[in-house]
């Protein structure tokens, strides 16, 4: 009998929404050598340094 995976992972993802313990994050943009420093693209197109 096959494996229903993705079922499971929807389920473990909604419990941990319902929880509030999921995360999202943002993609940057870093730079070679500036380190931490780094570039965020906004939806908009603006960028945040």
């Amino acid at each position: 009998m096959p494996v229903d995976y993705e079922a499971g992972l929807d389920e473990a993802i909604g419990k941990l929404h319902s929880e509030g313990r999921y995360r999202t994050f943002i993609d940057i943009a870093r730079r070679n050598g500036q380190f931490p420093h780094a570039t965020w693209h906004r939806p908009d197109g603006t960028e945040r340094r």
